[in-house]
């Protein structure tokens, strides 16, 4: 497995879309600090070039980052089904479960440095370009970081059962229906049925939607009071990726490698 692991991350030190990836959510980021910077240059009246306005649009938009966690899946797995990668490593006698899992860690991996790095250049170029605000929604930000990482995890896993067991875009499809789609749904059902009301808090999509922060308690806001909020992501996500991961190994045992 160990060996299998470092090969995975030689791969991916050489993939340009390793950086890419990257630098372009970076500079996304950092666009919209200039953005509100120039408009506070030009209009010194413009109450929104702080850091808590820009701390604040990252902590409510962590459901975005669970999408691109499909884009990380895929760029991860690379070209192995056109390639035939995948049938020439089991044929070298590695394991199924040693590529399967193998696979996901790496993107775990990655995945958590390259958030690491996103969200360390923003705040960096925040304190740059606004007016502080203080710390207190920066520790908010950092508090919600904290709490949506086991739901990105069940996303990465969750894309990671798909790429391995169906080929091409259908596999991206199949990770939005389940991530995307099956959360919007049920809360369509549960309009009416108390049953999908319920479910819908315990699926990430919603759990990620509903996060906020509550400017006069310095604190986040969940489906759930505060104290109990973090254990419930973590007690949700991680089970949630222990179920999907599992449930595509299994899937992948069973499936013809071309």
């Amino acid at each position: 497995m160990i060996l299998y692991i470092k090969s995975e991350f030689y791969r991916l030190q050489r993939y340009k879309w390793t950086y890419l990836f990257i630098a372009l959510c970076s500079l996304l980021l950092l666009s919209s600090n200039i953005v509100l910077a120039v408009l506070k240059y030009t209009d010194a009246s413009f109450p929104y070039a702080t850091t808590y306005f820009s701390f604040s649009n990252v902590t409510t938009s962590m459901v975005m980052v669970y999408v691109l966690c499909i884009v990380v899946s895929s760029m991860v797995f690379g070209n192995e089904h056109a390639g035939h990668t995948m049938k020439n490593s089991v044929s070298y006698g590695i394991s199924r479960g040693k590529i399967y899992f193998g696979k996901l860690i790496v993107q775990m991996v990655y995945a958590i440095a390259a958030f690491t790095i996103i969200i360390g250049f923003h705040v960096i170029s925040s304190y740059l370009l606004l007016e502080d605000s203080g710390i207190q929604q920066l520790k908010i930000l950092l508090r919600a970081c904290t709490a949506a990482l086991p739901l990105f995890l069940f996303g990465l896993a969750a894309s990671n059962c798909f790429t391995f067991n169906i080929e091409g875009s259908g596999a991206i499809a199949a990770s939005s229906g389940l991530m995307i789609a099956l959360p919007l749904v049920c809360n369509a059902l549960g309009m009416k049925f108390h049953l999908f009301e319920e479910l819908t808090k315990l699926l990430p999509w919603n759990i990620l939607s509903y996060i906020g922060s509550d400017d006069k308690a310095g604190s986040l806001i969940f489906y759930w009071t505060d104290s109990v909020g973090y254990r419930n992501c973590w007690i949700l996500g991680t089970v949630q990726t222990i179920l999907i991961a599992f449930a595509g190994y299994l899937w992948f045992r069973k499936k013809e490698i071309k």
